[in-house]
């Protein structure tokens, strides 16, 4: 039996501190906050997506970076394993569109209290307003941690603390430093699942957009795409389809990106639409015309961008303009200005380096009983449900192998 601390008591601290406790070790859970969980009580707008029900294979595409990493995790730990666990113990769970899954009482509040109340049957001391000041190492060994409280002589430390994202809640990189200490490497933070600043689309705020495809090209090669809905608002690009691929593009550092509005057809085929559109009505205005197939201000802010007059009769369009505007549809491109910063950020992008963690048991190559799990690592996912089940599976394998 040995003595474990664990430091940060969100989504992954709470889950090792059950598995640490179920391996029948003397448990101690260390959060900074006067409260366990409280980023988690920010998820899904306070409902709390806790995972997603996708299969295995699906899963892992949502994962942006190194998702080979956590295969060892989430097979020890899976979605499906979460969701038997918190039947088990008096948390029914929802499924929603796109496996979305939330507690059946709509309330993230009720996912803490399950865990507070499974860490109580299992003996698991909890100490909260507490923060953990430094962790003690001899000989690539952990011997303890230091409180305002004193000295804690431990076997084994996991350190939970979460990410830079909503710093409000406590969440200021504490883990970082404490794995700098002890000479890992640290990826650059970046705020992740952000809106994208633009120029670019400041006559579109309030316009949405059920589904366009975004694309990051080098040359002619894709980098990136994926397919949904978008919001233009006052600073730039929000929505699902954003917000998911913020995670790619922040960290290439990319300074443009494309959207395809009529993902669904070709360019002949939106060449043919727009023909038959001017040809209807030949004595029309094209902005008059166009509005058949397009929100009027998004039809204004084409034909800007094309630098046709809306008020131009759509007999006197010629084919290369036709055209123009068929490759503006397919291909339209947009500066990028900058990101939402850390406050508005759902996940980080960046963290501890995991080439320097073993993915079987999140311990560090360094200082084997020395773990890291969740947020704290350079692991992230699209919105979904997915970076809380990163939490999950690490959090549980860190815990279970202590």
């Amino acid at each position: 039996m040995a003595n474990v601390q664990i430091i940060g008591g969100g989504p992954a601290g709470l889950m090792a501190a059950y598995s640490a406790s179920l391996a029948g070790h003397t448990v101690t859970l260390f959060e900074k906050n006067t409260q366990l969980g409280k980023k988690l009580q920010l998820t899904g707008h306070g409902r709390c997506n806790i995972t997603n029900a996708c299969t295995k294979e699906e899963f892992f595409t949502h994962i942006v970076h190194n998702a080979r990493f956590l295969y060892s995790s989430f097979a020890q730990f899976s979605n499906q394993d979460l969701l038997a666990f918190l039947k088990a113990n008096g948390c029914p769970t929802i499924q929603e569109e796109n496996g979305r899954v939330f507690p059946s009482t709509n309330s993230a509040v009720d996912v803490i209290l399950c865990f507070i109340e499974v860490l109580k049957k299992q003996n698991v001391t909890i100490k909260t307003n507490e923060p953990c000041l430094s962790i003690q190492v001899e000989n690539q060994k952990v011997k303890g941690i230091t409180t305002p409280n004193g000295f804690y002589p431990s076997d084994g430390v996991i350190v939970t603390t979460g990410g830079m994202s909503f710093p409000t809640t406590g969440s200021t990189g504490d883990g970082y430093q404490f794995a700098k200490d002890f000479g890992l490497t640290i990826q650059p933070c970046l705020p992740g699942l952000v809106s994208i600043h633009s120029k670019d689309v400041i006559d579109l705020a309030g316009l949405s957009l059920e589904k366009v495809q975004i694309q990051v090209k080098q040359g002619k090669k894709v980098l990136y795409k994926e397919t949904g809905p978008i919001l233009f608002t006052h600073q730039g690009l929000s929505g699902p389809t954003i917000l998911n691929a913020s995670n790619f593009l922040i960290k290439k550092d990319c300074k443009s990106l494309q959207i395809d509005f009529v993902p669904s057809k070709s360019l002949e085929e939106c060449n043919q639409l727009l023909l038959k559109a001017l040809q209807k009505h030949p004595n029309k205005t094209v902005q008059h015309s166009l509005e058949d197939l397009l929100p009027k201000r998004f039809v204004q802010y084409l034909l800007v961008r094309v630098a046709i007059d809306a008020k131009q009769k759509c007999n006197t369009i010629t084919k290369e303009k036709r055209l123009e505007l068929c490759q503006l549809l397919k291909a339209c491109p947009f500066s990028i200005d900058g990101y939402g910063d850390f406050h508005e950020a759902m996940v980080t992008v960046g963290g501890i380096s995991v080439k320097e963690i073993d993915p079987k048991t999140m311990a560090s190559k360094k200082i084997p009983n020395l773990k890291f799990a969740g947020e704290v690592l350079d692991l992230d996912g699209q919105t979904g449900g997915y970076n809380l089940q990163i939490a999950w599976s690490t959090g549980y394998v860190a815990g279970a192998t202590i």
